[in-house]
């Protein structure tokens, strides 16, 4: 029986010195795992802190370009280079040799930075946005450069654009500065996204040298991507170096509207209006109007479509400017064309011409392309073409993009008004093949099968209807032709 005992009292103190010791082990434990709690608690702090202190880093994106962003504010460096090259072979009437006897130009070969600009762009607290960009293209501009000559200065080196604008709402914005007055399909496309290498000249010559397109402004935008329409509207100045030491600054008034009843990714129906009412500082006061421009090319400064309106026949008091808009893209295929009008008001008592009172004229143009590797998009915000996405760049072993494309321009500036000579006629095909490396690099070619009239002949190398000159005769009626080959190098960052 005591050994029994014993064996009972002994096993009884194993048991509870075990129990002893498991109390110690779990205390020891709880004291550890109350240890990494308190660990994780601190790390799980510092993560916090730091992953504050990101949010407040700002973060920086390069190549190309350089964008820095921290919250709602935003900053962009960018911009864009197009580099033209451009050969000319033209029939006899319109060759330099005939222009050196007559006193007149000619079309001539060479290369030309057409835009060369740098800008900052960006937005602030969510609301704000704003854009400065100068340009530094050449323009073509064929002239002497000295330090008196102040219009040469300010085409080589510009402000392109400086505005500042504010949302009104998610769809809805007010800017203003100098910028783009809404006119045009053509014009609402950038020149980075243009399908060819200028817009068509019926478009420059309504709207270059008259209403723009880029002027000092304020506007009201509005749009909607699901029931595809945009409105816009513009009060606007002239440029921001006009002169206005003798007479007062143009004012005019600009809107636009545009309805997409068919807007898909690949799908667009396209159809446009818009109007301009600008009055001048007449009579004899602005005489900058006119109606102008090139054969599609900007290397040769050759305009044979020039009415210089306000200089020749002055008292302009008013301009009138509007146009049709229609755009169509499905898939690999698109399609645009646009037909424009133009009205001078002047003077009943005016001394010069005084039957040509209106002066009037129309023109227009149609596209068609179609793109390999890529499709070309459409942009309701803008109302305007984009050019097509990358996917497969050549840098990365892909062929890039493709496109296609022909145009047909029809312009004339004869019998605008009774008592103002003819100022030329143009009628010009386009064939263009662009070559898109990348979503920043194309290269693109553009052939130019330009028919002039007597009239613009004239324009160019001063030799005048029916008249000759080195047994070349610029007979009235007929049309001369001028075949030009323009490639352009793009990048913009």
């Amino acid at each position: 029986m005591n050994l029994i005992n014993k064996i009972i009292t002994g096993l009884t103190l194993v048991l509870f010195t075990l129990s002893l010791t498991n109390l110690s082990r779990a205390d020891a434990h709880s004291d550890r795992l109350d240890k990494i709690e308190s660990q994780v608690q601190d790390a799980l702090i510092k993560m916090k802190g730091l992953e504050k202190k990101t949010k407040d880093m700002p973060s920086i994106k390069s190549g190309p370009g350089l964008k820095i962003k921290k919250g709602k504010n935003e900053v962009k460096v960018g911009g864009r280079i197009h580099f033209d090259l451009g050969l000319h072979d033209p029939d006899p009437a319109l060759t330099c040799e005939v222009a050196s006897v007559e006193g007149g130009s000619c079309f001539t070969d060479g290369t030309n930075f057409r835009r060369l600009r740098l800008g900052v762009s960006g937005k602030y607290d969510n609301s704000y946005y704003y854009k400065v960009q100068y340009d530094a293209g050449a323009s073509a501009k064929q002239q002497n450069i000295t330090s008196s000559d102040s219009d040469a200065h300010n085409d080589i080196f510009s402000v392109d654009e400086a505005y500042l604008g504010y949302k009104l709402g998610k769809n809805t914005t007010i800017s203003i500065g100098k910028q783009k007055i809404p006119v045009s399909f053509a014009e609402s496309t950038s020149s980075n996204d243009l399908p060819f290498i200028e817009r068509a000249p019926s478009v420059d010559i309504m709207t270059d040298h008259s209403i723009g397109p880029k002027r000092m402004s304020a506007q009201l935008r509005n749009w909607d991507k699901k029931m595809g329409y945009l409105i816009e509207a513009a009060v606007h100045g002239s440029g921001d170096v006009t002169p206005t030491e003798s007479f007062d600054e143009q004012f005019g008034l600009t809107g636009r509207v545009v309805y997409a009843p068919i807007h898909q990714k690949k799908h667009v129906l396209h159809v446009g209006y818009w109007r301009d009412q600008t009055d001048t500082d007449g009579p004899m006061g602005d005489t900058s109007m006119e109606w102008d421009y090139r054969i599609g090319l900007n290397v040769s400064d050759e305009k044979p479509v020039d009415a210089d309106i306000g200089s020749d026949l002055g008292d302009v008091q008013s301009m009138t400017h509007w146009g049709v808009e229609l755009a169509y893209l499905n898939n690999n295929y698109f399609f645009a064309t646009e037909w424009l009008w133009g009205e001078m008001e002047r003077s009943v008592n005016s001394a010069i011409a005084p039957s040509c009172t209106s002066v009037e004229a129309n023109m227009g143009y149609w596209e068609l392309g179609y793109t390999i590797g890529g499709e070309r998009r459409y942009t309701i915000k803008k109302g305007g073409w984009k050019r097509p996405k990358v996917k497969n760049p050549v840098n990365k072993g892909g062929m890039g993009v493709i496109e296609l494309g022909f145009r047909h321009n029809r312009s004339s500036l004869n019998d605008i008004c009774t008592g103002y000579g003819s100022q030329g006629a143009m009628y010009s095909n386009t064939f263009g093949l662009n070559w898109q490396l990348n979503n920043s690099n194309r290269i693109m070619f553009n052939y130019i099968i330009a028919d002039l009239d007597a009239e613009a002949v004239d324009e160019i190398t001063s030799l005048s209807p029916g008249s000759s000159a080195l047994g070349i005769t610029n007979t009235e009626g007929a049309m001369s032709e001028v075949r030009a080959l323009g490639i352009r190098f793009q990048t913009n960052f």
